[in-house]
């Protein structure tokens, strides 16, 4: 399997790739994947596909295990991305956006993902939810910013902790970027390089 492929600025060679990931980076090369108005639905259906290839993914999830984490399976140094993400039982991601547009879908388990808005301003503005969706395998969330304000991960009592497919419209950690704490409601601004937090159990920093 080809891990964390890197390519330069330009025209992408994808010859390296597994057939299957190639397939996907053909699919929403071009115009689908234009970083002004990207076809999500184009790009949502060639990640659901990829996602029930479960004769390629199982070999991925089978490495990523129970434990939880990501992993790269093709990471160009710009441009779409294309990850593999596992948060274990009761554990959601931290409240972010991705200055990027993105796309989710499961390979098993389910994930529940939050698209939110802030109401408020100042020191009062919040999160507040405005979908949630409890994602199964074949289907898709997918997000546009600035609309992009979102969680993911387990909530305890609802099935299996998935392990997902995410793409993304190009490197998020380029960009300046936001995260909230969803219980205070606190706002801190990700800088370029940053990640942000993992988990929403995770203190946020400066706390």
């Amino acid at each position: 399997m080809t891990v964390g492929t890197q390519v330069g600025a330009g025209r992408e060679d994808l010859t390296g790739l597994d057939g299957p990931v190639r397939t996907l980076f053909e699919r929403i090369a071009g115009p689908v994947a234009a970083a002004g108005s990207p076809d999500l639905a184009a790009i949502g259906s060639a990640l659901v596909d990829l996602a029930a290839d479960l004769d390629y993914m199982s070999r991925w999830v089978e490495r990523m295990g129970l434990e939880g984490g990501g992993l790269p399976i093709h990471t160009p140094a710009r441009g779409p991305r294309l990850f593999m993400v596992h948060r274990p039982e009761d554990r959601m991601g931290a409240v972010h956006d991705h200055t990027t547009w993105v796309a989710i879908s499961p390979i098993v388990g389910l994930e529940t993902h939050r698209r939110y808005r802030i109401v408020g301003e100042g020191a009062a503005a919040r999160p507040e939810v405005v979908e949630t969706l409890s994602l199964k395998p074949s289907q898709v969330a997918t997000l546009l910013p600035p609309d992009d304000i979102h969680d993911h991960g387990h909530l305890a009592g609802h099935g299996l902790p998935a392990h997902v497919l995410i793409m993304t419209g190009d490197d998020q950690t380029l960009f300046t970027r936001n995260e909230w704490d969803l219980a205070t409601g606190r706002h801190r601004i990700l800088q370029p390089g940053d990640g942000g937090r993992w988990l929403a159990s995770q203190p946020m920093p400066g706390a």
